[in-house]
C-alpha cells in the first residue's frame, strides 16, 4: 500500500552540479550533444576551491565530485552558518555505489601482487563505501546522520528516500544529497550491457521542509510530494508489466500525465513499456533522459528530478499543465524507487 504523509511538506531548495560542460546544470540539461565536449572527464574537481587544500591528493574523484557538488547545494541555499551553530541537524547522504571502483581495485591488487608494504595507508580511506559522506562531513564540520547507499541505478533516489524520511521523521533540518559519475577502465569493464557512456558528473540537492524556506523569503524549486520503493522478484510477470501495474494507479491518483525514467533505462524494454498504456488509452508521455545524456550508473533518478523541473520551469521540449512528474528509476537487482515531483505553484 502506497503511504502518503501529509504532515511536512518536503522540497527541493538548491542544486549543485558539476560535469565536463561546467557547474550550470541547466545550460548541460539545454545544450548537452550541441556543445563541444572535449572530454567526457572532468577536469576541474573543485572550481571554486571549496574543499580545503591540504590532503587533497589523497582523496579520490568520486569524493572530491561529491563534496565539491554538496558545497554548491550548501552555498546556494547560503547554510554556512547553520551548519556552524547546529552541525547535528544537518544529514549527508550519497546516492553513489560504484564510483570509487578504480581505488578499491589498485588498493588491493597492489597490496596481493607487491605486498601491503606497497600500499600507501593514505589511500585506504579511499575504498571504504562511505569515503565521500564522511570526507564531507570532515571538511564542514556536519555531524548528524551519513548515509552512503547501495542500489545501484536507483542509488541517487534511495539516498533522497533516506533523507525524505529522516525530514518527517523531524531527525534533521536539512538534508544534503548527492551522487557521483566517474570514469575510467574498471567501470567499462562493467558497463559492456548498456547502451551508451556518460560523461562524468556530481549533482546534488538540498532537501527541507517548506516552512524553514518560507522563513527565509526563498521559493522552492519543487516539491517532493512522496517517494516509494519496491522489489522485482523476477519471478511473477515480466517486468514491463510488473512497472505498469505499480505505476498505473499512482498516475492516476496523482493526476500526471509524464513519466521520467532516469537511472536504468537499460533495464527496460521502453516500446513494451509504453504500449501497456496506449492499450488503456492512457495519456501518458515516457521521456528518457538518458538517451540523450548517456546510461548513468548511480545518478540518474536525481538528473531526472533537475530535468522534471526544468519542464515545470518551461526549459524543456516536452510541456505539461499537469502539476505533477513522475520520476522512475530501476536497477538490474530489482530495486525500483519512483517519486512524485509537484510543481513549486508558491
Amino acid at each position: 500500500m502506497i503511504q502518503i504523509n501529509s504532515k511536512t511538506d518536503i522540497v527541493i531548495s538548491a542544486i549543485g552540479f558539476n560535469s565536463p560542460y561546467g557547474t550550470e546544470i541547466d545550460e548541460y540539461l539545454n545544450n548537452w550533444g550541441n556543445l563541444p565536449l572535449p572530454s567526457s572527464i572532468i577536469e576541474d574537481h573543485d572550481p571554486q576551491k571549496f574543499l580545503k587544500p591540504k590532503g587533497q591528493r589523497f582523496l579520490n574523484k568520486a569524493t572530491l565530485i561529491y563534496c565539491n557538488a554538496a558545497f554548491q547545494s550548501i552555498h546556494n541555499r547560503d547554510l554556512g552558518k547553520y551548519i556552524q551553530n547546529n552541525p547535528e541537524r544537518i544529514g549527508l547522504y550519497d546516492g553513489t555505489e560504484l564510483s570509487n571502483l578504480e581505488d578499491c581495485f589498485i588498493f588491493d591488487l597492489t597490496a596481493k601482487n607487491q605486498g601491503p608494504d606497497r600500499v600507501s595507508p593514505m589511500k585506504a580511506p579511499s575504498t571504504i563505501a562511505n569515503a565521500a559522506a564522511s570526507q564531507m562531513a570532515i571538511q564542514t564540520g556536519i555531524k548528524g546522520p551519513n548515509f552512503s547507499v547501495c542500489a545501484g541505478m536507483a542509488g541517487s533516489l534511495q539516498a533522497l528516500d533516506i533523507a525524505y524520511l529522516h525530514l518527517k521523521q523531524g531527525m534533521i533540518d536539512y538534508g544534503v544529497t548527492a551522487s557521483t559519475e566517474v570514469r575510467n577502465s574498471y567501470q567499462k569493464a562493467i558497463q559492456k550491457t548498456q547502451r551508451n557512456k556518460s560523461p562524468e558528473l556530481g549533482i546534488s540537492m538540498i532537501l527541507e521542509r517548506q516552512e524553514s524556506l518560507e522563513k527565509d523569503n526563498r521559493k522552492p524549486l519543487a516539491r517532493i510530494t512522496m517517494l516509494h520503493s519496491e522489489t522485482y522478484t523476477h519471478d511473477a510477470i515480466p517486468f514491463e508489466t510488473y512497472l505498469y501495474e505499480m505505476l498505473f494507479p499512482v498516475i492516476r491518483l496523482y493526476n500526471t500525465d509524464t513519466i521520467i525514467v532516469s537511472g536504468g533505462t537499460s533495464t527496460i524494454h521502453t516500446n513494451i513499456f509504453e504500449n501497456l498504456f496506449k492499450e488503456k488509452n492512457f495519456p501518458v508521455t515516457v521521456l528518457y533522459p538518458e538517451d540523450k545524456f548517456g546510461d548513468l550508473d548511480n545518478a540518474g533518478g536525481m538528473l531526472g528530478i533537475a530535468y522534471a523541473i526544468s519542464v515545470f520551469n518551461g526549459q524543456n521540449s516536452h510541456r505539461t499543465d499537469k502539476k505533477n512528474i513522475l520520476v522512475l528509476s530501476a536497477d538490474p537487482s530489482g530495486t525500483v524507487i519512483y517519486t512524485i515531483i509537484e510543481k513549486n505553484s508558491i
